[in-house]
């Protein structure tokens, strides 16, 4: 009984240690909802969605600090987010290019998505040409960044994707090595198969063009899959180096240990 009282007092004690978190969550949702009311008042502007877009990332990432945190204060992390100190030690920095590698990728998607004009940057003949070529070619020269963000969000999506294969088969070697790192590979296994995955959404969504008269019209279901996919891989990556920063790191430190 008395085991089970200490452990609600310092679940009190911690939830009141965060309020300083919670000011700033507050903030953060009020700052969402004024930047949802520009975005809508600027009809879709690619700068205003991008910047809701990454207002909302950061108060998601935000929540997830906060819950890493205080569970372990608590001393209730969860197993299957929680690396060992020393491969955390060697892939944090790797991770948090990952991270902000498809981060970039989803923000220049934004822009292609918003920009009039852009989605269509490689035609719309339908497979090959269109997708996964641009305009019938594998490379095209850049002469108009705006008119030809497309291909430069193609350029940068291949890029990332081959990053992650990269590190899929390096922490497969070391995993395979003895090195501890199951529990990483499956979270990188498994964002890199959304991220290759969304690849695929993305070809779909260009494919689904249609000519209506004057209009070319697109799946907007596929689109909002693939924003919603790209999304959720930034949050995977994301999620891994923070619980690297705020748990594995921490239990590291001797300061720390009890």
């Amino acid at each position: 009984m008395n085991r089970w009282f200490n452990s609600r007092a310092i679940s009190f004690v911690k939830l009141v240690a965060c309020k300083e978190g919670r000011r700033a969550n507050l903030g953060l949702i009020i700052w969402q909802g004024l930047l949802g009311w520009l975005t809508v008042k600027m009809d879709n502007e690619h700068w205003s969605v991008a910047l809701h877009l990454a207002s909302a990332l950061m108060f998601m990432m935000s929540l997830i600090w906060m819950w890493l945190a205080i569970a372990r204060d608590l001393k209730e992390e969860p197993d299957w987010i929680t690396f060992d100190p020393i491969l955390a030690n060697s892939w944090h920095k790797r991770i948090a290019w990952l991270s902000l590698a498809t981060l970039l990728t989803l923000f220049t998607g934004v822009f292609v998505a918003t920009t009039p004009g852009a989605n269509q940057a490689c035609g719309v003949g339908g497979f090959p040409n269109t997708w996964p070529l641009c305009n019938g070619e594998l490379f095209s020269k850049i002469t108009d960044i705006i008119a030809q963000s497309q291909l430069i969000h193609r350029l940068l999506v291949g890029i990332v994707g081959l990053a992650l294969i990269a590190a899929s088969i390096m922490i497969w070697r070391e995993s395979d090595d003895g090195q501890c790192g199951s529990l990483l590979s499956k979270w990188i296994y498994l964002t890199s198969g959304m991220f290759l995955l969304n690849l695929s959404l993305g070809g779909l969504y260009v494919l689904s063009a249609k000519e209506d008269g004057f209009e070319i019209i697109y799946d907007e279901l596929l689109s909002l899959f693939h924003l919603m996919f790209a999304s959720i891989t930034f949050l995977l990556l994301a999620t891994v180096w923070t619980s690297m920063k705020v748990i594995s790191f921490y239990e590291s430190n001797p300061e720390n240990i009890e």
